[in-house]
């Protein structure tokens, strides 16, 4: 008996994906594209939906936010995304993740909250609303809307008893981010170390080089500029260097370099990195262009330097405002009133004597 030939759209869509394991994104893209029209072609929806996912998620795996919202809207909007809750749920969670990473917060937690609820109760659907619950955290948490955070981490929690290591692992780090947010630390570490429990580098090192990086953020947000955070931002960075990453990796891992500098007391570091690392912050969403600027003013003002340090707080401020986080740009204002002044009187008088 012959064996059934794979059509060509399928092989087309086989290499395509192959590719995007192996970040060609390039490569991956162009390949998903004529895959795509390959499937059209057979009168495959099915497939070509799922090229234009992959498409997707090369654009967001490089960085190319707006490429990625504008490729994400066309899948949600799309006659055949309304024939389906799976592809409903799956495009509304791209959308979701999109729209944060422009610093679009509220529209991303409303995204990715109607596409957890579109999954809901459906076990059929758990992996695909495990995305969803997981955007939706992180929008909460970047809003800083902790306590909503912390009520959707304890639900994505109960969705995580029967799912592959991979899955649970990227849950478990989603929790111990907002628990280090909340102030659990004990709580943060426990999930973290859950985490990096079922998270392998020998089976994807660009995941294990992310979890690391956010493990060590998140530990440097709650003051703990240990050993132990120590390992985690060296073991990201050696990640990183691995598997190449985008700008946008490097950007960021250079942020959580500067803020253990910072911690330390060791300002001259921090300010190399962080001086070149704003200058290019275009590239970062905006929320975190806006954490980098603050880090840098509050570099720079510890450095004596308070003329620039005012006008990189302003910068701040300003950006935090655009990613529509009032609560952001008001503490930006209050540290800048607190510590200037002060800094100011010190040296004997409102302009320093």
């Amino acid at each position: 008996m012959q064996s059934p030939q794979l059509s060509s759209h399928v092989i087309a869509g086989l290499n395509a994906r192959s590719k995007w394991k192996e970040r060609d994104f390039d490569e991956a893209f162009r390949l998903a594209g004529e895959a795509a029209e390959l499937a059209a072609a057979a009168g495959d929806d099915d497939a070509w939906w799922e090229m234009l996912y992959l498409q997707a998620e090369c654009r967001r795996d490089q960085g190319r936010i707006e490429e990625y919202l504008q490729l994400a809207k066309e899948l949600n909007n799309h006659r055949l995304t309304a024939t389906s809750r799976e592809r409903g749920v799956k495009a509304g969670t791209l959308v979701a993740v999109a729209l944060q990473g422009l610093g679009r917060l509220p529209e991303a937690a409303t995204m990715a909250s109607d596409s957890a609820k579109l999954a809901a109760g459906d076990p059929d659907l758990l992996y695909v609303q495990i995305l969803a619950q997981r955007a939706l955290i992180a929008a909460l948490a970047e809003s800083r809307l902790l306590e909503d955070a912390w009520r959707e981490c304890l639900e994505l929690e109960n969705l995580l008893t029967d799912v592959d290591e991979d899955t649970a692992g990227k849950g478990y780090w989603v929790i111990g981010n907002v628990a280090f947010l909340a102030g659990r630390v004990a709580d943060g570490g426990l999930y973290h170390d859950l985490a990096a429990e079922r998270l392998s580098p020998s089976k994807d090192v660009d995941l294990w080089a992310r979890f690391n990086r956010a493990s060590a953020e998140m530990r440097l947000q709650a003051k703990l500029s240990d050993a132990a955070t120590l390992r985690c931002i060296e073991r990201a960075e050696l990640a990183t260097d691995i598997v190449g990453g985008s700008e946008r990796d490097h950007l960021e891992m250079s942020l959580v370099r500067a803020r253990w500098h910072y911690l330390n007391q060791d300002m001259q570091e921090a300010l190399a990195i962080l001086e070149p690392l704003c200058a290019r912050s275009s590239a970062l969403a905006t929320q975190t262009a806006a954490e980098a600027h603050f880090l840098l003013g509050r570099t720079l003002l510890a450095l004596g330097r308070q003329d620039d340090a005012q006008a990189t707080f302003d910068v701040s401020a300003g950006l935090f405002e655009q990613a529509a986080l009032p609560e952001r740009s008001s503490a930006v204002h209050e540290y800048l009133r607190d510590n200037v002044g002060r800094t100011a009187e010190d040296r004997g008088g409102p302009h320093g004597g």
